[in-house]
């Protein structure tokens, strides 16, 4: 292989390991988002009374967070933030 195509694949995997991983997510920002536009949907809280029933578990997941609670589940992309 030629020098400039080793950097090229050198280059290439290094931005697709970081797309992958995404490390610029925060949990906890990922969780409040998740939260501000699906808690009263989902059931996370109450409709009435605005208490917390189950709250959301973030993990991660490939290119994102998986966003979990009781009732349900999100994927929040890295483009998404």
């Amino acid at each position: 292989m030629k020098k400039n195509t080793k950097i090229f694949l050198v280059i290439a995997s290094i931005i697709l390991l970081l797309l992958i991983s995404a490390p610029w997510m925060d949990n906890r920002a990922v969780h409040d988002k998740v939260f501000l536009e699906r808690a009263r949907i989902d059931g996370t809280i109450d409709r009435q009374t605005g208490e917390l029933i189950c709250d959301y578990n973030v993990m991660w997941f490939p290119f994102g967070k998986y966003v979990a609670s009781c009732e349900g589940a999100d994927f929040v992309w890295f483009w998404e933030t």
